[in-house]
């Protein structure tokens, strides 16, 4: 559902996306996810899902090599062959938690969604993984989310006489979408997402062409990782952080349903006395951005954001909150920050994306989705670094990119994409390209699934790395493939 779509019921507009939406992009063309169920005043069960299930493949040329082992007697001499050499997962830079990571080779996502109620109340639990048993090469316990989200939701608009719903559970909350139906190309909020377990209120009022729309939210988690636990992958090597609090504000205006701007508040904070004796300092990540999205009718959908994150002791800050992905103050100081940042330093990022239907722009109204389309997509996401760590302090990291998707039949298209993503400014060897090409099959006009061929070339600097190894870390030695091959089948219902 667009992040600036009227809710079913009372037409309250969304300052985010809701907590059981995909959090996976949406297949071209995009289209709304499920249909707001509580309209019944009896009590019903709704169901729906969206799966997203791609096989990939990576290749490169390895080059042959001789090594001689002199420690033994006599001496061993290897050699390595040479020629081609395949991986899957393929060996590529597009970490999830860093800056690197475009979406445009898609992960596994299962998502199924149980909601009963009716038009008043109504319960919400979601189950969700990253990965199937059957095909994996090992049992990943933490790609296994099982209940991924439960929480309940009260619409209390007919007892106070204007829109008024509450949410209670444990859920994310995602602000900064940059798509008009999802979190945009790059799959990633660019304001900030929350995983908590607390509430969220959200109420508006309408004042002749001009709605406004209040949103607050507060929750924790219900635990961390106890002192002395080992950091392994069953527990996705959790860090020593400590009980992380997370408050957030969000203020819209909206006009006519054409223009949508949101202002938006994020304060996490951890004052805990039982990580390291309670000598470690109170952390705080703090975050405030803007965002406005302009749904133009034939002329698009455009999104411009700006966010201002700010990190004081963020060490000890958990997963509560992330920041383009990276997950409380540990990846941040990981992925931005620097190891010498002591968790102090600042990001000032900025979003923009622009989505262009060709017919919707000839045919205005009359274009109904069920005839030949083009459609255009532009997409960037920068940000500055400031930091303590004297070695990431003024770095500007930067993504761009663009999409045509062509829509010939209704059961046929084709898409181009092309990536430039630049790790630390002008540096040309810390920046890699990617160039893709996919074939679209559908059922129909319009249809909820899609089968997708897709082969993506990236051509990297050579100062660009991937990781490898347990825990997974850069590795210089590690040569990662440039030919990605995807074959993925989505549905959504």
């Amino acid at each position: 559902m667009p992040s600036l779509a009227m809710a079913a019921d009372e037409g309250l507009p969304r300052l985010g996306l809701s907590p059981g939406e995909p959090q996976a992009r949406s297949a071209a063309p995009s289209i709304p996810f499920g249909i707001h169920p509580a309209e019944s005043k009896e009590f019903v069960l709704d169901f729906h899902g969206y799966l997203l299930l791609p096989a990939t493949l990576g290749m490169h040329e390895r080059q042959g090599e001789i090594s001689t082992d002199s420690s033994v007697t006599p001496p061993v001499v290897t050699a390595r062959p040479d020629g081609m050499v395949l991986h899957s997962p393929p060996l590529m830079a597009q970490d999830l938690r860093s800056f690197e990571y475009t979406a445009v080779v898609p992960r596994p996502w299962v998502q199924l969604n149980f909601i009963y109620g009716n038009s008043t109340v109504s319960g919400t639990t979601i189950l969700a993984a990253t990965t199937l048993t059957d095909a994996a090469g090992y049992y990943d316990l933490v790609d296994q989310f099982g209940v991924n989200d439960a929480f309940i939701t009260v619409n209390a608009t007919k007892y106070f006489h204007f829109p008024f719903q509450l949410n209670v559970g444990a859920y994310t909350g995602r602000y900064g979408a940059m798509g008009a139906y999802d979190a945009g190309r790059y799959g990633t909020p660019l304001m900030a997402r929350t995983n908590t377990i607390g509430e969220t209120i959200t109420t508006g009022y309408k004042l002749g062409e001009f709605f406004l729309v209040l949103e607050q939210g507060l929750g924790g988690q219900l635990g961390r990782p106890p002192v002395g636990m080992p950091a392994a992958g069953w527990n996705d090597f959790a860090p020593d952080v400590g009980a992380t609090f997370v408050n957030h504000a969000h203020l819209g205006l909206v006009y006519g349903g054409l223009v949508h701007l949101g202002l938006h508040y994020f304060y996490a904070w951890t004052k805990d006395d039982l990580v390291k004796g309670g000598q470690v300092p109170n952390g705080r990540i703090t975050v405030v951005g803007a965002d406005v999205h302009f749904t133009a009718g034939r002329a698009g959908h455009l999104y411009l954001g700006t966010v201002y994150t700010k990190a004081t002791d963020a060490a000890k800050v958990s997963g509560a909150i992330e920041i383009l992905n990276a997950r409380g103050g540990p990846e941040l100081i990981e992925q931005y920050l620097g190891p010498k940042s002591n968790g102090y330093g600042s990001l000032t990022t900025f979003g923009a994306q622009y989505d262009l239907s060709i017919s919707k722009l000839i045919f205005g109204q009359l274009y109904t989705g069920k005839s030949p389309d083009i459609l255009l997509s532009l997409f960037t996401v920068g940000t500055a670094v400031s930091s303590q760590d004297p070695d990431y302090d003024g770095v500007f990291k930067v993504k761009m990119g663009g999409e045509v998707t062509y829509l010939m039949m209704s059961w046929l298209g084709v898409s181009e994409r092309f990536d430039h993503v630049r790790l630390h400014g002008g540096d040309s060897k810390q920046a890699f390209t990617i160039m893709s090409s996919r074939l679209l099959f559908h059922t129909g006009w319009k249809s909820r699934d899609e089968i997708a061929l897709q082969y993506s070339y990236f051509q990297y600097g050579s100062e660009v790395y991937v990781k490898t190894g347990y825990p997974p870390v850069l590795d210089p030695t590690a040569n990662p493939d440039r030919h990605v091959f995807t074959l993925s089948g989505t549905f959504w219902w």
